[in-house]
């Protein structure tokens, strides 16, 4: 990344690493700069995450379960041990649910819909409320650095599904509604981070064949990551607050 080349980048937390794009996120940053440390968070180690931190010295595993504001503070003493007086640079909210029966509005359940909104919208919240004070940080001990992932940016991964403008039918409404209140948040944390020279965006990733997008998604896991690692290195001060998708595309809220 041209970003981290320039400038190197000290540390990266990602949530939900177990399988998906969260895995491929670490294994893509892992492979960037062994001087950056890469911290997965997950609610359990999964064999395929456990090979990838016995494999690569720069990298750890956090136990944490966005849902539990015990588990988020604990992660965080744990993230800031490893982190230390350097802070955290980067922060991409990746854990989320998408329903299997979220088909339409009056099909999808009181509970389907409450559970999207507990860890898509409240649990990014809980992370990034809780884990800002190392964002801040790391933001402050980089003052020569332009606003970007090397010096404090939250990423959070919402969807093209989204999108209020570009809706026309109500498939997957709890997984829509929920992530159209990320949105809100991201557009919210944006207006109160910016004063301390960091930025927060909400991404696109694609339709991605991972096994909440199922299997005849056109994008591979490797191509997403591909494209999220490019709308990070790309993203400035003029983004914070935006939805973004590949090659930094503005998408309507």
């Amino acid at each position: 990344m041209k970003v981290m080349k320039l400038y190197g980048i000290g540390s990266v937390v990602v949530t939900g690493t177990n399988r998906g794009i969260g895995l491929e996120l670490v294994k893509y940053f892992s492979a960037q700069d062994k001087d950056t440390k890469v911290i997965a968070c997950s609610r359990r180690l999964s064999p395929e995450l456990e090979s990838v931190v016995k494999s690569n010295d720069n990298v750890s595993h956090v136990e944490l379960e966005v849902t539990s504001i015990d588990s988020v503070q604990k992660a965080f003493h744990s993230v800031s041990n490893i982190v230390g007086d350097h802070g955290v640079n980067l922060l991409i909210n990746n854990a989320a649910v998408k329903p299997s029966n979220d088909v339409g509005t009056f099909i999808c359940p009181e509970k389907d819909l409450d559970n999207s909104f507990h860890i898509n919208v409240t649990g990014t919240h809980t992370v990034t409320r809780i884990f800002y004070p190392l964002i801040k940080m790391a933001a402050a001990a980089n003052p020569n650095l332009p606003v970007c992932c090397a010096r404090g940016a939250i990423f959070n991964i919402s969807s093209g599904l989204s999108s209020i403008a570009n809706t026309s039918d109500s498939s997957a409404v709890g997984y829509r509604v929920s992530k159209a209140a990320l949105n809100m948040l991201t557009k919210c944390t944006a207006a109160d981070v910016v004063k301390d020279n960091v930025v927060c965006v909400a991404v696109k990733p694609g339709w991605v064949r991972t096994s909440m997008g199922g299997e005849e998604a056109p994008l591979s896991i490797t191509e997403c990551v591909a494209d999220i690692a490019g709308m990070i290195e790309n993203c400035s001060l003029h983004h914070n607050g935006l939805l973004i998708s590949k090659d930094m595309t503005v998408i309507s809220y």
